[in-house]
Protein backbone atom coordinates (compact mmCIF):
# COMPACT_ATOMS: atom_id res chain seq x y z
CA UNK A 1 0.00 0.00 0.00
CA UNK A 2 0.88 3.60 -0.29
CA UNK A 3 0.91 6.46 2.18
CA UNK A 4 0.06 9.93 1.54
CA UNK A 5 3.75 11.14 1.58
CA UNK A 6 4.30 8.39 -1.47
CA UNK A 7 6.69 6.15 0.86
CA UNK A 8 6.28 2.92 0.59
CA UNK A 9 5.17 0.61 3.50
CA UNK A 10 4.47 -2.86 4.39
CA UNK A 11 2.39 -3.93 7.11
CA UNK A 12 3.64 -4.75 10.41
CA UNK A 13 2.68 -8.16 10.16
CA UNK A 14 5.29 -8.80 7.93
CA UNK A 15 8.21 -7.01 9.48
CA UNK A 16 7.10 -3.47 8.42
CA UNK A 17 8.85 -0.21 7.44
CA UNK A 18 8.11 2.78 5.30
CA UNK A 19 10.74 4.16 3.13
CA UNK A 20 10.76 8.21 2.79
CA UNK A 21 10.57 9.11 -0.85
CA UNK A 22 13.22 9.87 -2.48
CA UNK A 23 11.89 13.93 -2.76
CA UNK A 24 11.83 13.64 1.11
CA UNK A 25 14.85 12.16 1.25
CA UNK A 26 16.64 14.76 -0.92
CA UNK A 27 14.54 17.71 0.98
CA UNK A 28 16.51 16.30 4.52
CA UNK A 29 19.90 15.50 3.07
CA UNK A 30 19.48 19.29 2.02
CA UNK A 31 18.73 20.39 5.24
CA UNK A 32 21.39 18.19 6.98
CA UNK A 33 24.04 20.09 4.45
CA UNK A 34 23.49 23.39 6.11
CA UNK A 35 24.97 22.83 9.29
CA UNK A 36 27.49 20.32 8.31
CA UNK A 37 28.76 23.23 5.55
CA UNK A 38 29.68 25.81 8.56
CA UNK A 39 30.94 22.89 10.75
CA UNK A 40 33.03 21.42 7.95
CA UNK A 41 33.57 24.15 5.88
CA UNK A 42 32.79 27.57 7.16
CA UNK A 43 33.95 27.77 10.38
CA UNK A 44 37.36 26.30 9.39
CA UNK A 45 37.79 28.49 6.83
CA UNK A 46 36.89 31.65 9.00
CA UNK A 47 39.14 30.59 11.67
CA UNK A 48 42.09 30.12 9.25
CA UNK A 49 41.48 33.15 7.57
CA UNK A 50 41.24 35.09 11.51
CA UNK A 51 44.57 33.41 12.05
CA UNK A 52 46.20 34.38 8.31
CA UNK A 53 45.11 37.84 8.99
CA UNK A 54 47.41 38.05 11.98
CA UNK A 55 50.44 36.67 10.66
CA UNK A 56 50.47 33.36 11.63
CA UNK A 57 51.39 30.55 9.19
CA UNK A 58 48.93 28.04 8.74
CA UNK A 59 49.14 25.10 9.66
CA UNK A 60 46.77 23.45 6.54
CA UNK A 61 45.68 25.47 3.66
CA UNK A 62 42.09 26.62 3.66
CA UNK A 63 42.19 25.51 -0.22
CA UNK A 64 42.53 21.83 1.30
CA UNK A 65 39.84 22.33 3.89
CA UNK A 66 37.38 23.57 1.39
CA UNK A 67 38.08 21.00 -0.85
CA UNK A 68 38.33 18.24 1.84
CA UNK A 69 35.21 19.72 3.16
CA UNK A 70 32.83 19.49 -0.17
CA UNK A 71 34.00 15.99 -0.70
CA UNK A 72 33.08 15.04 2.72
CA UNK A 73 29.78 17.04 2.32
CA UNK A 74 29.51 15.39 -1.35
CA UNK A 75 29.88 11.78 -0.12
CA UNK A 76 27.63 12.37 2.89
CA UNK A 77 24.57 13.65 1.26
CA UNK A 78 24.60 10.64 -1.69
CA UNK A 79 24.94 8.20 1.51
CA UNK A 80 22.01 10.12 3.22
CA UNK A 81 19.88 10.02 0.13
CA UNK A 82 20.79 5.98 -0.87
CA UNK A 83 20.07 4.64 2.80
CA UNK A 84 17.14 2.19 1.58
CA UNK A 85 19.27 1.02 -1.82
CA UNK A 86 21.87 -1.11 -1.92
CA UNK A 87 24.36 1.76 -2.79
CA UNK A 88 24.55 2.56 0.63
CA UNK A 89 26.74 0.46 1.79
CA UNK A 90 29.90 0.93 -0.73
CA UNK A 91 28.94 4.91 -0.57
CA UNK A 92 29.12 4.32 3.53
CA UNK A 93 32.48 2.80 2.86
CA UNK A 94 33.82 5.71 0.36
CA UNK A 95 32.80 7.59 2.31
CA UNK A 96 34.62 6.59 5.30
CA UNK A 97 38.03 6.04 3.64
CA UNK A 98 38.15 9.61 2.11
CA UNK A 99 37.59 10.68 5.64
CA UNK A 100 40.21 8.36 7.03
CA UNK A 101 42.48 10.06 4.24
CA UNK A 102 41.18 13.50 5.11
CA UNK A 103 42.96 12.43 8.73
CA UNK A 104 46.19 10.93 7.15
CA UNK A 105 46.56 14.21 5.13
CA UNK A 106 46.17 15.74 8.51
CA UNK A 107 48.34 13.91 10.05
CA UNK A 108 51.37 14.60 7.98
CA UNK A 109 51.42 18.01 9.01
CA UNK A 110 51.98 16.97 12.77
CA UNK A 111 53.99 18.41 14.59
CA UNK A 112 52.61 22.47 13.71
CA UNK A 113 54.94 25.17 14.84
CA UNK A 114 53.54 28.36 15.51
CA UNK A 115 56.23 31.33 15.40
CA UNK A 116 54.99 34.49 16.91
CA UNK A 117 55.47 37.26 14.55
CA UNK A 118 58.40 39.69 15.37
CA UNK A 119 59.47 37.44 18.02
CA UNK A 120 62.16 34.32 18.70
CA UNK A 121 59.74 32.27 20.99
CA UNK A 122 57.87 29.58 18.75
CA UNK A 123 55.64 27.10 20.40
CA UNK A 124 55.46 23.15 19.14
CA UNK A 125 51.80 21.52 19.22
CA UNK A 126 52.02 18.09 18.32
CA UNK A 127 47.88 16.56 17.38
CA UNK A 128 48.89 13.23 15.68
CA UNK A 129 47.81 11.02 18.78
CA UNK A 130 44.29 13.02 18.57
CA UNK A 131 44.53 11.99 14.97
CA UNK A 132 45.38 8.86 15.58
CA UNK A 133 42.56 8.04 17.90
CA UNK A 134 40.16 10.02 15.71
CA UNK A 135 40.82 7.30 12.97
CA UNK A 136 39.44 4.74 14.58
CA UNK A 137 35.86 5.97 13.43
CA UNK A 138 36.40 6.17 9.83
CA UNK A 139 38.22 2.63 10.32
CA UNK A 140 35.03 1.47 11.98
CA UNK A 141 32.95 3.23 9.33
CA UNK A 142 34.58 1.12 6.51
CA UNK A 143 34.19 -1.96 8.46
CA UNK A 144 30.28 -1.48 8.71
CA UNK A 145 30.02 0.10 5.27
CA UNK A 146 31.31 -4.00 3.78
CA UNK A 147 29.34 -5.68 5.76
CA UNK A 148 26.37 -3.20 4.75
CA UNK A 149 27.04 -4.57 1.34
CA UNK A 150 27.56 -7.99 2.33
CA UNK A 151 24.01 -8.00 4.13
CA UNK A 152 22.49 -6.28 1.07
CA UNK A 153 23.97 -8.79 -1.56
CA UNK A 154 22.71 -11.58 0.95
CA UNK A 155 19.46 -10.39 1.56
CA UNK A 156 18.62 -7.18 -0.37
CA UNK A 157 15.75 -5.24 2.03
CA UNK A 158 16.41 -7.18 5.01
CA UNK A 159 17.91 -4.44 6.81
CA UNK A 160 15.09 -1.55 5.45
CA UNK A 161 12.32 -2.77 8.88
CA UNK A 162 15.28 -1.90 11.00
CA UNK A 163 16.40 1.38 9.29
CA UNK A 164 12.93 2.51 8.32
CA UNK A 165 10.74 0.90 10.97
CA UNK A 166 6.39 1.80 10.89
Amino acid sequence: MSSPRGATAVSRETGGYQVPSLGYRILVAALRLIPSFFLLVALPVAALSFVNSRGIALPISTTAVVVWGLILLGLGTARYIAKPTRAYGPLSVVTSFVSLLYLVYALGLSPYRLVVPGGSASVTAGYSMFLELAMIIPAIGIVVGFLVTLEDARAPGERLPFDFPM
